[in-house]
């Protein structure tokens, strides 16, 4: 739970069928259940540990990510039966591998890392996506281009031959929604191979990658990116207070909490309706403790499936040094 937006537990189409991969850990069984239906029986099926233990896998986007993500993972605990354990991972990658290789029973996460993991085999399906605000309904949210307040730079026509700042190779909105601003204001952006930490290179501008939406933000807001890319629960604050000025902005599907599809039958139910319904709300009336961090990011939640992310694979699709097509 990336609390910038991909940590609230981080648009239309076809539902997708998932693909499923061998799972480590302690299991049930080796009965699957996937998206089109071929289900495991309610008693059959893989827990990413252990039998009664859901593997709670978050995007570690800002200092303090498990202690934001427990009031939700006490939730899922007393309403489901089961123990909640969380899976540290180090970044977007790890989160990815981790999914990848069934470590995890619940994701949290943005977008495109749902799409990058299943693309790679990972049995997950999305049962819900996170609200942005206590005042929406729509999940979605909002990448934005932005600048230093009093930059030169005033539109993104002009990030040619300049440093852009972007969050990870795998953000949704910190990279791949960033790349499609781009483009579409003419800015090439076709890679020229990769740095020597593996990340891509471009050939039009200087890719500086921060790691997390404030770090982008702060590295704009400082002069060491002339343009850069956040979500808008770190950007719209920091415009408010002078430090930085937003050029544009693109929807983004909201963040998805995703559950393994290994998982059995009647556990895949119980955890979906859980998560649907998870509002702030719900969690205070379980008698829930909310930390700061939860709730300054956490608005609750609404029913999605796989086809809600469809424009996410179509850009993997339509620009390829987003590189997350399968």
């Amino acid at each position: 739970m990336h609390l910038s937006r991909s940590t609230r537990i981080g648009i239309v189409g076809s539902v997708l069928t998932l693909a499923v991969v061998a799972l480590t850990g302690c299991s049930a069984s080796s009965t699957a259940a996937t998206d089109d239906g071929s289900a495991a029986s309610s008693s059959s099926g893989t827990w990413a540990k252990s039998k009664g233990t859901l593997v709670f896998g978050a995007v570690p986007d800002q200092a303090g990510s498990d202690a934001n993500n427990k009031p939700l993972e006490e939730y899922i605990a007393k309403e489901t039966g089961y123990q909640v354990e969380y899976y540290p991972t180090a970044d977007y990658t790890a989160l990815i591998a981790a999914a990848v290789a069934g470590k995890v029973d619940v994701m949290s996460s943005g977008g495109l890392q749902y799409v990058q993991a299943t693309n790679k085999g990972a049995a997950l399906a999305p049962v819900a996506a996170t609200l942005s605000s206590p005042d929406v309904k729509d999940p979605g949210y909002y990448s934005e281009a932005i600048t230093k307040a009093g930059s030169s730079v005033t539109s993104l026509k002009q990030a040619k031959g300049k440093t852009v700042c972007f969050v990870d190779p795998n953000s949704t909105s910190g990279f791949l929604f960033g790349l499609y601003q781009l483009n579409k204001a003419g800015v090439d952006v076709t890679t020229s191979g990769t740095d020597a930490s593996g990340n891509p290179k471009f050939d039009a501008f200087t890719a500086y990658f921060a790691g997390a939406h404030d770090k982008s933000e702060q590295a704009v807001a400082s002069g060491q990116c002339d343009v850069g890319f956040a979500e808008d629960s770190i950007a719209e604050p920091a415009a408010k207070k002078g430090d930085i000025t937003v050029l544009g902005k693109q929807y983004v599907p909201g963040g998805p909490l995703s559950i393994s599809t290994k998982l059995p039958k009647d556990v895949q139910t119980k955890l979906g309706d859980v998560l649907a319904g998870a509002s702030p709300e719900a969690i205070k009336k379980a008698g829930i403790t909310m930390t700061d961090g939860f709730t300054e990011g956490y608005f609750g939640a609404q029913a999605e499936d796989a086809s809600y992310y469809k424009s996410i694979r179509d850009l993997c699709s339509t620009i390829p040094s987003a590189d997350c097509a399968k």
